[in-house]
């Protein structure tokens, strides 16, 4: 695999402005930015969010591609919001989503988030509760301006990965920063590409990889990408996967 100077420039910088928390970070990767905004959809049972997130946008992206990007982004959040409201069921908050139901069936390993430090995680329905509540924690973080700025670059990316986050090491002030690859962005099609935005927000949220069967980041992005739908054998886990990062 031929080395991909771009990418790797791009994620020094992302390393350095979560290990600092800071919006002064040298940029190794000169370009600029727009900024854009995405409306936050409210959910029951969820209180203090902001009306909207943030990102600065990598200008090397056109209309149609920042369109494409902003919708992922929306559809994530939905995914997030739909949990939530099936989780609070009307009050109980003792519901089980469709993803987390989804999730469940499939998801036994790397349950935990990397910050996580109470009892052991027993089963994907229990880790996608505590990622959804982290996914509420990265939103306000962001849409309040308490995480460093959240920066989406342009670069291309190894073999069909469309979105590439780092994993967060921490639980509060994690900048919601990644890169896209400004060629797929433009064919996938939008549950793919939010199924890769999805993972990325996992590793956000702290969940590692690797990106195969049973493991919790893989599992959970690809019941979304189906849509919650049972695993069919005609169509592979590496179908979906392979989006991953």
């Amino acid at each position: 695999m031929p080395f991909n100077f771009k990418k790797t420039l791009i994620v020094m910088e992302l390393i350095f402005q979560d290990m600092l928390k800071t919006n002064f970070v040298i940029p190794l990767y000169p370009t600029t930015f727009r900024e854009t905004i995405i409306p936050v959809p409210t959910p029951s049972g969820v209180t203090d969010l902001p009306p909207n997130i943030y990102f600065d946008l990598d200008n090397r992206f056109n209309a149609e591609q920042e369109q494409r990007i902003r919708d992922a982004i929306s559809e994530t959040m939905l995914v997030w919001a739909t949990h939530m409201n099936e989780k609070w069921n009307g009050g109980t908050n003792n519901g089980i989503s469709q993803m987390a139901a989804c999730t469940n069936i499939y998801a036994t390993k790397n349950l935990r988030p990397a910050w996580y430090s109470e009892s052991p995680i027993q089963n994907g329905l229990t880790a996608t509760n505590i990622a959804m509540d982290q996914f509420t924690q990265l939103i306000r973080d962001n849409g309040f301006r308490r995480s460093p700025r959240a920066k989406i670059f342009a670069a291309p990316l190894n073999n069909n990965t469309i979105v590439f986050a780092l994993t967060a090491f921490t639980q509060n002030f994690v900048p919601l920063s990644f890169i896209v690859d400004p060629t797929l962005i433009d064919i996938a099609t939008l549950n793919f590409i939010t199924g890769s935005m999805m993972h990325s927000w996992l590793h956000c949220a702290g969940f590692f990889d690797p990106n195969t069967t049973s493991y919790f980041n893989t599992e959970c992005s690809m019941c979304v990408m189906r849509g919650f739908r049972p695993k069919n054998p005609d169509m592979p886990d590496n179908l979906y996967y392979q989006f991953f990062d």
